[in-house]
């Protein structure tokens, strides 16, 4: 119990800008703060889903899916969002794998990423325009926790590129109880959202999936972190397009 409550700690010190505390004195999050990244996906979600709601059901606001939309990226201290611009400048780059990975360490965002941003950006707030704000809270909440769940397979399947604390982060495979107790959740808000969402969360691993391969083949086999928050906005965005148009034709 004391394990798992030092991991949530470190999983909102690390994830979030919630003041939980400390990640680790090398900053980087432990393995028990992955097992809980479903689940501050969640409640990242649920948050952002209840002020975009409470937006339009209070202010009467015509643009409330803005208001879901900062505080989706506010909330996280736009970490996967910094991930998935620095992904964008390393990984299109015309460079050998060791300079895209000195790229993805570059604090400078550029063309690249301006580019991939305003796409990313076009796509996300045309799908939370197309939900309705009463179901914000719990699709944010699905999309949080199931783009973030679907990046654990990811740290089974791919090396890390670099040394140091990340790479002993993503050594350390999730515990098999801790996919299935996320699997679970995950699972448990596509149920409320609709029956047929159960089938949208082992499309997000795939997903995720996805563009980790693809990014290993552009970094010599393997994967970094800046991929992690790649393959997470990515597959949020993807969830969130696909609840809306499920949710207008199959209600």
């Amino acid at each position: 119990m004391i394990r798992a409550l030092r991991g949530l700690s470190s999983a909102l010190a690390y994830y979030t800008i919630v003041p939980a505390g400390r990640s680790a004195e090398d900053g980087a999050p432990g393995v028990a703060a992955l097992e809980w990244l479903p689940f501050v996906g969640a409640l990242v979600g649920s948050i952002a889903g209840l002020a975009g709601y409470a937006a339009f059901a209070w202010l009467q606001v015509p643009w409330a899916f803005l208001v879901a939309w900062a505080l989706t990226i506010g909330l996280t201290g736009a970490l996967h969002v910094d991930g998935f611009l620095d992904a964008c400048d390393g990984l299109f780059a015309t460079a050998s794998p060791r300079r895209r990975i000195e790229i993805l360490k570059d604090v400078h965002h550029g063309t690249f990423a301006v580019a991939g941003m305003a796409i990313v950006a076009a796509f996300w707030l045309a799908a939370l325009a197309a939900i309705a704000p009463g179901r914000f809270p719990l699709v944010l909440a699905f999309s949080g926790a199931s783009a973030r769940f679907a990046v654990m397979p990811v740290a089974l399947a791919f090396s890390y590129a670099t040394s140091g604390a990340m790479a002993r982060t993503f050594a350390s495979r999730p515990s098999l109880l801790s996919l299935i107790l996320n699997a679970v959740l995950v699972e448990a808000l596509a149920w409320a959202i609709a029956p047929w969402a159960l089938a949208l969360a082992p499309a997000a691993m795939l997903v995720a999936l996805a563009v980790a391969w693809w990014a290993s083949r552009r970094l010599d086999g393997a994967v970094t972190g800046d991929v992690y928050g790649a393959a997470i906005v990515t597959t949020e965005v993807l969830l969130l397009l696909a609840v809306g148009v499920c949710l207008q034709r199959l209600g």
